[in-house]
């Protein structure tokens, strides 16, 4: 029943009905978790890097954005229990440099993009199973 048919007092008829949760298990995602938090772990410290365009802003905030997801796993993971709520909350977060084919500046990167691509795509199988 929308808002305005509860406004007006109209019985549609089309109530969804009760929202019936799927079970979730924290446990059967916290390995994918963990490879997710090494991913980026090895893409920020790549990105970090001698040679880095850090004078570049662009560079440096997505080099904190990239620092701060990662951040938010690593405490998620400590957790002794959570939600999927919870999880697909922190996964907002995780944006990769790009997907599909590298930029040119973005190149040297690639296979470590790569990995977070797969890692963050395993973590949200690993939550829907």
């Amino acid at each position: 029943m929308g808002f305005l048919d509860k406004l007006l007092r109209r019985d549609t008829g089309d109530d969804d009905g009760e929202v019936v949760l799927s079970p979730f298990s924290p446990e059967s995602v916290r390995p994918y978790l963990s490879d997710l938090i090494e991913a980026l772990s090895a893409l920020t410290e790549a990105m970090d890097s001698e040679g880095a365009p850090l004078s570049n802003p662009g560079w440096r905030g997505r080099l904190h954005d990239l620092r701060e997801a990662h951040g938010g796993l690593r405490m998620l993971a400590r957790r002794t229990n959570f939600t999927k709520e919870d999880l697909y909350e922190e996964l907002t977060c995780v944006r990769p440099l790009y997907r599909g084919d590298p930029p040119k500046d973005f190149a040297h990167l690639a296979p470590l993009n790569d990995r977070v691509v797969e890692a963050i795509e395993s973590v949200h199988r690993a939550a829907a199973s």
